[in-house]
Order: structure tokens, then C-alpha cells, then sequence
């Protein structure tokens, strides 16, 4: 992928997080083939004070921001369900249900990109189903997952169980 394609991209997102900061290069660190022509890339995006920021995007063919069909996001929730594991060039993507996913085996029918202001991109299907990629990704474990999952394994009343991730 060309630097500047992938400069100009990722800097045109609204959930590109560092507006304010001069981006200096840009590279992609890894990718993993999901199915098809469809691929999770993750691009650095360095700064001029040294500093970067890694971003996933999902790929397909030569459409950067692949979220944006409803079958590509059917595919990654089937790949949720189905317990996947990708090898990527360096590391490993995986996909995993939460024991007893309540929408396993539904048809999703409908498919709606939520459209307003953050800092990731979330698919709802069928009003009751919520896709959520993370976009920014940082070293360790993301709280928001951990939060969700310790939440749903305790059955909380008035919180959307987490399916999977």
C-alpha cells in the first residue's frame, strides 16, 4: 500500500484520534487474510516528535474501509460465532463467542453503519446486534472488552451482553 493512501486515509477519519499532530510516515506492521479478498491490516502511523499510533483497518480489494458492506460485516460476526483463528505476518487475529451467544445461528437481515461522532466504527443488525471494530489499537488489554465481558458474565440487568469479540 502506497504511504501516502495510507496517510491520507487514516488522517481523513473521524476516528482518527491525533487531528492536531504532523503525521511523518505511515507503514503497514501486519495483515491477515479473513476470507476472499478481505484482510485486517494494521498501519503505523508515525508523527513528526517520533511517536505513533496503530490503526486497524479491514481491507477489501482496494477499498480501505471495507465496514462499510454489509456482507463484509456479516462475514466477520459469522467469523465471531465460529471461534476463528488467523495467522497474520506477525501475530495472531482471533474471533470468539461468548459461551451460549444468544443470536447464534440468526439470520442478520438488516445492516446500518452508526453514522455519528467516535472513535471506533459500529455496525448495528437488525436493531439488536452491534458489530464494534476498534480502530485505535494499543498494547495490552482493552478495558471497554474487559468491562463488557465481567458485566455479562455477572448478568447485569440494563446492559448489552457482550457476543463475542
Amino acid at each position: 500500500m502506497n504511504e501516502r493512501v495510507l496517510i491520507d486515509f487514516v488522517t481523513s477519519q473521524r476516528w482518527f484520534g491525533s487531528k492536531t499532530r504532523t503525521v511523518s510516515h505511515a507503514n503497514v506492521v501486519d495483515r491477515a487474510a479473513l476470507v476472499d479478498d478481505l484482510e485486517i491490516v494494521l498501519v503505523e502511523i508515525r508523527f513528526d516528535t517520533g511517536t505513533h499510533e496503530t490503526y486497524q483497518l479491514l481491507v477489501e480489494g482496494r477499498e480501505l474501509d471495507a465496514l462499510g458492506d454489509p456482507q463484509t460485516v456479516r462475514e466477520l460476526v459469522h467469523m465471531i460465532r465460529s471461534g476463528v483463528t488467523v495467522q497474520a505476518s506477525e501475530g495472531t487475529v482471533e474471533f470468539r463467542p461468548v459461551a451460549g451467544f444468544a443470536h447464534l445461528g440468526t439470520e442478520l437481515l438488516e445492516a446500518r453503519r452508526v453514522e455519528t461522532e467516535q472513535s471506533n466504527t459500529s455496525i448495528v443488525f437488525d436493531e439488536e446486534l452491534i458489530l464494534k471494530a476498534f480502530r485505535r489499537l494499543e498494547a495490552g488489554i482493552n478495558p471497554e472488552l474487559e468491562m463488557l465481558r465481567f458485566l455479562t458474565e455477572h448478568r447485569v440487568p440494563n446492559v448489552a451482553a457482550l457476543g463475542g469479540w
